[in-house]
């Protein structure tokens, strides 16, 4: 299944959800968004399927919110789009199988956001990832939690006011993923993994992951909702407008 440009495919026990915006760079915009939510909320419910492996079509997993429609928005209207964002996320985040991230090619601002939502990341090792959002003039408007939650306090304030970009390699020794893999082995890798995982008693695994979910204080949604508000104050000034103007006229290969 393939509505909104996200495709759904279920193997062995595996739902494969691929972001299906190659043109973008699989940026998401609300139509993307309503999809994946759309797919999450029918896979909650299956039991036939164990794990969750989200990755990106083309040269991209996933280049960030989709910064020419957020630009044609009021700042009202900008911060209730990321709202939608974030509780797709959170209901992604809160899925009772366990979810990876296959990450390759750009994975920046939203998309990073994005794979924090999941419980593991692999990266290719030339993946370029990172959170522009402070230099363009506003804050991440979700996801601080689960990346704190990830990296710590110090490495995420760095990651968050510097912009840094990062490549795969780089970003495992950040912990910001889980491992990091050649290119060419990235979905071979992602296969085999997300395999492990579905061949472990589902109820244990189930329990566990809700568990630690539990233990996790930065993962819960109140954090996305004081990130939204920030985000909020920050579109509404004459900076941030700015720079959504310049970053809007931009074509994708210049992410």
């Amino acid at each position: 299944m393939n509505p909104g440009n996200v495709e759904l495919r279920v193997d062995a026990g595996v739902a494969w959800l691929t972001l299906d915006r190659p043109e973008a760079l699989n940026a998401l915009n609300l139509a993307t968004i309503a999809a994946l939510d759309a797919h999450v909320s029918a896979i909650a419910v299956r039991s036939d399927i164990r794990v969750v492996v989200t990755c990106g079509r083309g040269r991209a997993f996933c280049a960030g919110s989709d910064i020419k429609e957020l630009a044609g928005m009021t700042p009202a209207a900008m911060a209730e789009a990321e709202a939608r964002h974030a509780a797709a996320g959170q209901k992604l985040a809160a899925l009772p199988q366990p979810t990876v991230a296959l990450l390759h090619g750009y994975v920046l601002g939203g998309g990073l956001g994005l794979a924090l939502y999941h419980d593991f990341r692999i990266a290719a090792a030339d993946a370029t990832l990172g959170l522009p959002e402070v230099a363009l003039g506003w804050t991440p408007p979700w996801a601080l939690g689960p990346l704190l939650q990830v990296v710590g306090y110090s490495t995420g304030l760095q990651l968050t006011l510097t912009g840094e970009r990062v490549h795969g390699a780089r970003a495992a020794t950040l912990r910001l993923v889980n491992e990091a893999v050649p290119a060419a082995e990235l979905t071979a890798r992602g296969t085999a993994f997300a395999a492990s995982l579905a061949a472990l008693a589902p109820e244990a695994v189930r329990r566990t992951k809700a568990l630690c979910r539990e233990m996790s204080p930065l993962m819960d949604p109140a954090w996305d909702a004081k990130s939204g508000a920030a985000f909020a104050a920050c579109v509404a000034r004459p900076e941030a407008r700015a720079a959504l103007a310049r970053f809007s006229q931009r074509q994708p290969k210049d992410a």
